[in-house]
């Protein structure tokens, strides 16, 4: 019997290429996202890491802030959904509607902030695997 892999998206450690509008369509172009994979709870149970190339929609958008330059090198960030606040995660697969705001962080204390109604992650290719990971990692940020 295969077990079951739970899996989300470290914001941290991941890379923003760029961002384009599209008919009121946020498209977050990441050419990297940092992976947890777990039978458990991703990034605290026992798994391996991960890197994939991936595309964050986000329809009705509206962009407050912005990075001046890109690519991003992410430190962190949070996602909310409706009423619930992600901090530096965001899960796989992912497809709601309602109320998100997305916030990414990078190492130069620059911020990013878009507002929607509907979000949607696609991951584009395979994911290339980077390490194995045995304990909860330090999120002193």
């Amino acid at each position: 019997m295969k077990t079951m892999k739970n899996r989300s998206i470290e914001i941290h450690d991941s890379v923003l290429q760029a961002i384009s509008f599209h008919h009121r369509e946020a498209v977050l172009d990441f050419s990297s996202v940092y992976i947890h994979e777990s039978a458990g709870t991703p990034g605290v149970d026992p798994g391996s890491g991960w890197v994939q190339k991936a595309l964050l929609r986000i329809s009705d958008a509206s962009l407050k802030r912005s990075f001046p330059e890109f690519p991003a090198d992410l430190l962190h960030g949070q996602i909310m959904l409706s009423d619930s606040i992600l901090v530096n995660t965001i899960p796989i697969p992912l497809r709601h509607e309602g109320i998100v705001e997305l916030k990414l962080e990078t190492w130069n204390n620059e911020v990013v902030l878009i507002s929607g109604s509907r979000v949607k992650l696609e991951l584009i290719g395979e994911p290339e695997y980077v390490e194995e990971f045995r304990r909860k990692p330090r999120l002193g940020y």
